[in-house]
This record gives structure tokens, sequence and C-alpha cells, in this order.
């Protein structure tokens, strides 16, 4: 049987499995899921593993650990400790991104669109933050919580920077991957901070689960400037 068609049935297993966990309420099968998603795509692409660098490795390794940490999360500090990682594991993907573009001269329209982009994406995080912080007892908590996101949103910036210097493939798998894990953030916090939902949970889920993809595409995919004729 071809390693594609083993991924796929075991991708399968482990999407029912995630589901089958949020439906029922066990939080360790869910975090194994998760892993599993992170592992299947490492050896779906293992014959291509040369791609693989360091800050790949430290990406995963850190995630695992910050999943493994979940799992104890209503004990200790666990759950901060869990951010912790998982906050610096994005600097990872960030010193993987900057040395694959290069900042080239940009019109002044260019300039002002970016730094507004910027500026109102910064505005939104730090309102989101200062949100959180009614919702948050701990000030160490909180510490937390602002340095996951000040990196969060520093992903954003660098993947945004990098998609309209680079304009490649290998930026669209980035863009993308940045994407999925901003709007998984956002549908878990609705959960933690607001109001708990099934549906909600669930799409968190999927949407976290494809960021496992996207991780490993970018890291295997070279770096190459799109033309026209490749979006078509």
């Amino acid at each position: 049987m071809k390693l594609r068609v083993i991924c796929a049935i075991g991708g399968i297993f482990l999407l029912a499995a995630n589901i089958y966990s949020l439906l029922n309420n066990i939080f360790w099968l869910g975090i194994l899921s998760h892993i599993g998603f992170y592992m299947l795509t490492f050896f779906l692409f293992f014959s291509k593993r040369k791609f693989y660098t360091i800050f790949y490795y430290s990406f995963l390794v850190l995630t695992f650990l910050s999943y493994g940490l979940r799992i104890f999360s209503e004990y200790w500090f666990f759950n901060e400790l869990s951010l912790l990682l998982q906050a610096i594991s994005y600097l990872a993907l960030i010193m993987e991104a900057t040395k694959h573009f290069k900042v080239k001269h940009a019109s002044s329209f260019m300039l002002v669109y970016f730094f507004s982009v910027i500026g109102l994406n910064t505005y939104l995080i730090l309102l989101h933050i200062f949100e959180m912080k009614s919702y948050i007892s701990s000030n160490g908590t909180f510490i937390v919580y602002a340095f996951y996101y000040l990196n969060l949103g520093a992903l954003g910036i660098v993947a945004f920077v990098y998609y309209l210097n680079s304009y490649s493939r290998k930026s669209m798998f980035f863009i993308t991957l940045v994407i999925t894990l901003i709007f998984a953030d956002i549908l878990r916090d609705m959960g933690v901070f607001y109001f708990k939902d099934i549906s909600v949970e669930i799409c968190e889920s999927i949407i976290r689960i494809g960021s496992a993809l996207f991780l490993t595409l970018f890291f295997i995919t070279k770096e190459k400037r799109l033309h026209l004729s490749n979006l078509i």
C-alpha cells in the first residue's frame, strides 16, 4: 500500500478521533490526535526530509511539549507553560521565514497601505489583549497571554511582508499557515473567555489540524516566484 494511502486512512482516523473527543469531552484524545496529525505530515513528506530545517524540528518539539502540558492544564501553571512554549515556537517560524525574503523598494502608496495594515492589526491585537484582562485574574497569566499574542502578531506581520516581497508558492503556504493559526486561536478564545459551542470547537480543531499540513508544505517547498500562469 502506498504511503499516501496509508496517511490518508490515518488522517481520516485521526479526524474521527478528534471529533469524537470533542463530542464526548475526552480532552487527552483530542491532544493526541493533534500531535498525530503533525507526525502524519512529517512522515508523508519524509522523502523530502532534507528540507526539514532546525527551525522545523524546533517548532515540532515545542508544539509537542505544549500539547503535552495541556493534558495537565488544570494543575499548577501547566496551561501558562503550554502557551509560553507555543509562543516561543512561533519564533522558529519567524526566523525561518525571514531567511527567504528581501525587503525591496516600494512605492509611497504601498508603504502607506503596509503601515496601515500593520497599525490596524496591532491595534486589534492590543484591544483583544486588554479585553482578555477582565477575564484573567492572575497578572502572571495575563503576561503570558500578552506575550503569546504579541508573538502571534509578529508572526502575522512577517507573513504579510514575506508574501508581498516574495509572491512565491512557499510564501503562500506560509501566510496560509499563519492565517490558520490566527483563526484557530480566535475560535479557541471564544470558548475560553466568552461561550463554548461544540460547532465552534470542531471548526477550531479542523482549522488547527490543517496548519500541520501547511507547516510541512512550507518547509519542503522551494523558494520560487510565481507567475500569473501558475495561479490559473
